[in-house]
């Protein structure tokens, strides 16, 4: 094979690659090349058994991001629309509450409003990584179903932190970082055996060179950066030692939820200075 790029059918390349790794990896593999054309290069440089880069996967079909496991996407950009559908869906069938009844109060819409359409546009929230422009437009979305349940149209204005007020509410954001954390606390806490602590111990054993570009918004990359709001910087998740410290102290849970806080604290003073 040339050292130019050449697309290889799938069975040739999973020949290749069950010389190099383990039947977990092959599995994981073979449902990420369900309906894709992948494209590899082999490096000659070396006689020993061939080192494939992938390059690119180009999706044909549906795309796996769009797969559903236990009711969410797989792909959080992909499930946060589809959350926010579902959420608007139930926000117009409860239309009448919001603007037809003067009677209701409004601490009983905000109730109504957690109940039947919050609920369902922040489900598995905590297992989001979003950028912070996802994130900025969530918030808004929040605060634009927040002014309908208040019936607050163009011309009138209202501040988003008045509207915060009226409802009781913060930025939906600083909910999906306090719920990343509860969550990932809950999982330290389990037995190291089980899948959830093996794929975290795997993700920092670098194979390959270093990707360039931009850094992509996965959780630890997320997790990382809520930890380097804090000013002492003692806690990063860039290792497994980091992982491992963390660990120790997520078996306090009192502790754990102290710097929940305080990455909560931090993330709200880090959006008050922007």
């Amino acid at each position: 094979m040339s050292a130019a790029f050449d697309t290889i059918d799938r069975k040739a390349l999973l020949d290749i690659l069950k010389t190099i790794i383990d039947e977990d990896e092959i599995r994981i593999i073979r449902f990420l090349l369900s309906n894709t054309v992948v494209n590899t290069k082999v490096n000659k440089a070396t006689e020993e058994k061939p080192f494939i880069n992938f390059t690119t996967l180009s999706r044909n079909a549906k795309d796996w991001r769009e797969t559903k496991k236990a009711i969410s996407l797989i792909g959080d950009k992909e499930d946060v629309e589809r959350r926010k559908q579902l959420s608007t869906a139930a926000l117009l069938k409860l239309r009448n509450i919001w603007i037809g009844c003067d009677k209701i109060k409004r601490d009983t819409k905000i109730k109504l409003y957690r109940a039947h359409v919050k609920s369902i546009l922040t489900f598995n929230y905590g297992t989001w990584a979003l950028t912070r422009i996802e994130e900025d437009k969530l918030d808004a979305f929040h605060r634009k179903q927040l002014k309908q349940i208040l019936n607050i149209k163009y011309p009138v204005k209202i501040k988003n932190e008045s509207l915060y007020k009226k409802c009781n509410e913060k930025h939906l954001s600083l909910h999906i970082l306090e719920s990343r954390w509860r969550l990932f606390g809950h999982i330290l806490r389990r037995d190291i055996e089980i899948p959830a602590i093996k794929s975290m111990e795997a993700y920092f054993v670098r194979k390959g060179g270093k990707f360039l570009g931009r850094s992509i918004a996965t959780l630890p990359n997320v997790l990382n950066k809520d930890l380097s709001r804090l000013p002492t910087g003692e806690l990063r998740l860039k290792t497994n030692e980091g992982l491992d410290h963390l660990r120790s102290v997520a078996q306090d849970r009192q502790q754990w939820k102290g710097l929940t806080t305080k990455i909560r604290e931090a993330a709200e003073t880090s959006r008050s200075e922007n």
